[in-house]
């Protein structure tokens, strides 16, 4: 039984007019008693008694138009709050983000995130892992990495630019490396999810097979490796910049640039239509980030020792 039809019918029991109901609907009088007889032999009753004169309603219809009239009503109701929800966001918004980017640049600004969108609630996953994002049930997942499936949507917030940095310490220490072939005798933080350093040099790419001084699953374990002076790491700039800005870290082998940076991605799962939800989010953190975002705006890499 169509939606229509229960409307036509609810129309034709408030007009007490068979024809003019169907003039409403767009209907020949030969079409408006063709859909209501369709209409009782869906509901396997008579509903209405036809003279040439007036219609009324049986029994069977009585009971049908008690009940129909608050089923649609209850139909336009929730559709009226389906397009509310279209158009506001609302719901439960899980992102999945590296711990280093979360912390950095999406959790100082989800305060007032939430104050201009107070219907939305946020929950977090903080890993290094790359999430199955439709397989995990997330709206959302930041990636500093490339796109390994090309069926989702992304948006990029802004370059992954990294560098080779150590601490003044460790620079004092044991001195910085001038090219790649210098890593075989400094201490390298080694991150198992990257255990091949590659290098911008003059002929072209070169890969470097470190032998790590002391490895770690985490970026964050290595960012806190390199502050403590334990030795040279790669980061992301948009992780170390404030650290290069204020001195914590030092930028080296700036003539042998950090290759294969790519981009930080918003990722999300296509649809018809995107969630109200993860559009606004992601426009939010665009207009904090802005346009280069903050950590790619200055060379921080100006003091690099060589």
């Amino acid at each position: 039984m169509r939606f229509d039809d229960l409307r036509f019918f609810v129309r034709v029991a408030g007009l007490g007019n068979l024809s003019e109901a169907g003039r409403e609907f767009g209907l020949s009088p030969s079409a408006a008693s063709a859909r209501l007889a369709t209409l009782e032999k869906t509901a396997g009753a008579q509903l209405m008694a036809r003279t040439t004169r007036r219609i009324s309603l049986t029994e069977a219809g009585r009971v049908l138009l008690a009940h129909a009239q608050n089923a649609l009503d209850e139909i336009d109701t929730a559709f009226d709050l389906l397009d509310a929800s279209l158009d506001k966001p609302r719901g439960q918004l899980r992102i999945s983000s590296n711990m280093f980017f979360g912390r950095k640049h999406i959790l100082p600004y989800l305060n007032e995130f939430m104050e201009l969108c107070p219907d939305v609630r946020i929950e977090m996953s903080f890993s290094d892992h790359i999430v199955d994002i439709v397989g995990e049930g997330f709206d959302l997942a930041i990636r500093a990495a490339p796109l390994p499936d090309s069926s989702m949507m992304a948006r990029k917030l802004g370059g992954n630019r990294r560098v080779l940095c150590a601490s003044p310490d460790y620079i004092a220490r044991c001195g910085a490396p001038a090219t790649p072939a210098d890593l075989d005798h400094h201490a390298c933080i080694g991150l198992s999810s990257m255990p091949v350093w590659y290098f911008e040099g003059p002929k072209g790419e070169i890969a470097c097979n470190i032998k790590p001084a002391i490895s770690g699953d985490s970026g964050d374990y290595a960012y806190d490796a390199a502050l403590c002076g334990l030795g040279l790491s790669v980061k992301s700039v948009a992780h170390v910049w404030e650290d290069l800005s204020d001195g914590r870290l030092v930028a080296v082998m700036k003539d042998y640039p950090v290759a294969r940076t790519g981009n930080i991605w918003a990722i999300y799962p296509p649809a018809k239509t995107t969630p109200p939800k993860v559009t606004a989010l992601i426009d939010f953190l665009l207009s904090k980030y802005g346009r280069p975002p903050y950590w790619e705006r200055d060379d921080h890499t100006d003091s690099s020792p060589g």
